[in-house]
């Protein structure tokens, strides 16, 4: 069979959105509602794209950009506030127009011929459903395996992911697990069904360096054995050189350059596509101030912290300990799994740990319940890795941003408008787009509202938990400038946790490594590279290394 023979073939597809909705009705009471939208937007502008039999194609652009509303069009899972103006597609010999296909004709071709690795894994994962159940529901279903055989494909399909105690990660649920996790298991799923087209929507954003060369790697074997096509959706320039042979680059719904990677890479026709390549390299730029901290009080003293989940009784966090300075910017660095987002959970107060001390300000706030604990929060903010599960999806980025200053009365009506107005500006959200809920924005969109409700009451520690990562390199550097400034400006303190050394690297003053739960290396930021003495540093920072 001829590798290059086409599989897919997408004709022109045009793609808008609707916003504001209301309902009107069109006669008496029992009559139906004609639901009328004041406002639509061009979010594709004539798309068209060929996958091949045992090709990669990557479709790079910034956030908002499009790119997930195409992998979602050509799979019929657009919102229903999503109009499909015009396209054709075309899977193997089947070919139709976009619109005109209905769930019957979507039905045919999901699964068996094509899956779809989402970029929010763990929406995507049913949170009461066990993992071990997930993989019964799927290869059950696609009669891949008998009930007898479910464990043990699931288990060898863990394994190549890197999983280590697996028996436990079957016996959990979704909100158990790390966002990198999820995202693992996600892709263990969907790999399972064999299928002829892969469409991965940023499967590595959320994964360290180590992990997401596994993935890349589990791809390309996936790839070569059942001589499959892939449509890899991706913001991460060094990702998509390294995974695909294609590279399509979209800007604002328009294709602005397509060709052979390395020859896109080597000499870019596009204006956008040398500013894309250009913009990894200012964040090395973006520093914060390299005055001391090291005399200033101590704002969070965290001393001996543990947590376990049960039944399993599996500790997470293990006899940490870790101090923060008033203006001190530090960065928490670790494979996905080692404790990082639950170390942020515990400081917030939404898990309470077994045993240890956290004190703000000489207040143990590990003991505060009620009112008191709520009120932490004004001082202490999170951007959460999953900003889209973070948000309401009823309301619009507008209201989600003036939430805070609600729910703590500050100033008026008109001044919340206005300081959310600001800071959503501060983040590149428009008014445009702050009039959108949720649904209707992307996921680096979700992410930088999620940042602008965070930064809204201006508080004395800001924990970022992976809150660059599901942004491309422009908005990238525009948030960390952003939080750069306030810092110096507000003189809050940061704890960023990344599996992005090179944004750990140039952002903070320091690094702690975190493996199993606790701090193996607690490091001047820019030291780190060259000194590190730890087995497990170094091979995390060769791995970052391999995509410089």
């Amino acid at each position: 069979m001829c590798k290059n023979l086409p599989i897919v073939q997408v004709n022109d597809l045009q793609v808008s959105y609707h916003q504001h909705r209301h309902t009107q009705k069109t006669g008496g009471f029992d009559s139906l509602r004609a639901y009328v939208y004041k406002q639509s937007t061009d979010v594709l502008k004539g798309v068209s794209f060929t996958l091949y039999r045992g090709k990669t194609l990557a479709i790079l652009g910034e956030s908002g950009s499009g790119k997930s509303t195409i992998a979602k069009g050509i799979t019929g899972l657009l919102p229903v506030s999503a109009h499909i103006k015009g396209g054709s597609i075309g899977y193997g010999d089947f070919s139709m127009e976009l619109h005109a296909m209905s769930p019957l004709d979507w039905g045919k071709v999901r699964g068996s011929f094509f899956t779809m690795i989402f970029q929010d894994a763990r929406l995507a994962l049913n949170p009461l459903v066990t993992i071990k159940d997930h993989f019964k529901e799927v290869l059950l279903f696609h009669h891949l395996a008998v009930a007898c055989d479910v464990e043990r494909v699931s288990t060898e399909l863990l394994q190549k992911l890197n999983f280590i105690d697996i028996p436990a990660v079957l016996g959990s649920y979704p909100f158990q697990l790390s966002g990198g996790m999820c995202q693992r298991v996600y892709i263990a799923l969907s790999i399972c069904l064999r299928p002829k087209v892969l469409i991965a929507d940023e499967p590595t954003s959320a994964l360290d360096t180590v992990s997401q060369q596994e993935v890349i790697d589990l791809i390309k074997h996936i790839q070569r054995e059942f001589n499959m096509a892939v449509l890899f959706i991706t913001h991460d320039m060094a990702v998509a050189r390294t995974i695909s042979d294609h590279v399509m680059v979209l800007n604002q719904g328009i294709v602005e350059e397509t060709g052979n990677t390395e020859e896109v890479f080597a000499e870019p026709a596009a204006a956008y596509m040398k500013e894309l390549i250009t913009s990894r390299a200012r964040i090395e730029t973006i520093n914060c101030s390299d005055e001391p901290v090291s005399g200033k009080t101590i704002l969070l003293d965290i001393e001996h912290l543990e947590k376990a989940f049960f039944p399993h009784k599996h500790y997470v966090l293990r006899d940490l300990n870790l101090k923060i300075h008033e203006k001190e910017v530090i960065g928490i660095l670790g494979q996905s799994g080692c404790g990082k987002s639950t170390l942020a959970k515990c400081i917030v107060g939404l898990e309470r740990p077994e045993r240890g001390n956290m004190r703000f300000r000489g207040t143990n706030i590990a003991e505060l319940n009620g009112k008191a604990r709520r009120e932490i929060c004004r001082h202490i903010q999170i951007v959460f890795q999953d900003a889209r599960a973070s948000l309401n999806p009823r309301h619009t980025a507008l209201r989600l941003v003036m939430e805070p200053l609600r729910y703590f009365n500050q100033g008026s009506r008109k001044e919340q408008e206005e300081t959310a107005h600001y800071y959503l500006n501060q983040v590149g959200i428009d008014d445009n787009a702050g009039a959108r809920r949720p649904p209707q924005l992307s996921t680096g969109q979700c992410q930088r509202v999620a940042i602008a409700r965070a930064l809204v009451l201006e508080p004395d520690v800001l924990i970022c938990d992976e809150a660059v990562s599901a942004l491309d390199m422009t908005i990238q550097a525009q948030i960390l400038a952003l939080l750069r400034d306030l810092h110096k400006k507000l003189g809050f303190s940061i704890l960023m946790i990344s599996h992005d050394i090179r944004v750990l690297r140039h952002f903070c003053h320091l690094i702690a490594v975190m493996k199993d739960g606790n701090f193996c290396e607690i490091s001047n930021a820019k030291k780190l590279l060259v000194d590190s003495k730890d087995t497990y540093t170094k091979s995390l920072l060769a791995s970052e290394l391999a995509y410089d």
